[in-house]
């Protein structure tokens, strides 16, 4: 019998791989890449405060830099992003020096992004299918903290739908469509 899966399947499916490769510590089954431990998700959560507030917040395996690092300038970008693992789509709290400013709110430090991403390559665990919004949000980074607040309708996703939260590097992947890789930060 053959199953054939959609595309969302796909994501879905490669999405929770990767989460749940990355959060359980098992590696040299993706294309991840090793870096730091302050991009190294341990923990996370996500959480309505009030009716129309978001919490997410991040715990990592070391102080997480307020500015950029010699690991997070040799990539396009850097961030610790929320998913929700059936459709692809992701709050991200970014930094990208490299790349250049593409936020009002802060563009030279950590800020926030909403984006969709879709099944990877041979080189990167996903592609960026696309940059949906640069919403305001309040990030606070407390050593190996990072914790964002954000009104739900910037979200892109009800709170309740966020599955996972990993740390990642974006970088060029002609094999993408948008020719920017996503690969997920490991130890």
């Amino acid at each position: 019998m053959i199953t054939v899966m959609n595309s969302k399947t796909i994501v879905a499916v490669s999405l929770a791989a990767i989460f749940a490769v990355s959060m359980f510590g098992i590696h040299n089954v993706i294309a991840s890449i090793s870096g730091p431990n302050y991009l190294v998700v341990s923990d996370f959560s996500a959480s309505t405060q009030g009716s129309n507030l978001v919490k997410l917040s991040a715990t990592t395996g070391d102080d997480i830099p307020r500015k950029p690092t010699d690991f997070i300038s040799a990539h396009a970008v850097a961030g610790i992003a929320w998913a929700d693992l059936d459709t692809g789509k992701v709050f991200v709290a970014t930094i990208h020096p490299t790349l250049g400013r593409d936020s009002n709110q802060n563009p030279d430090a950590w800020h926030a992004h909403t984006a969709t991403l879709g099944a990877g390559t041979a080189s990167s665990d996903f592609c960026v299918v696309s940059i949906d919004s640069t919403p305001t949000a309040g990030i606070s980074i407390q050593g190996n903290t990072i914790s964002v607040n954000v009104k739900q309708n910037t979200l892109a996703v009800p709170v309740s739908d966020i599955d996972g939260a990993v740390g990642f590097v974006i970088d060029g992947d002609s094999d993408c469509g948008s020719t920017l890789g996503v690969d997920v930060v490991v130890p």
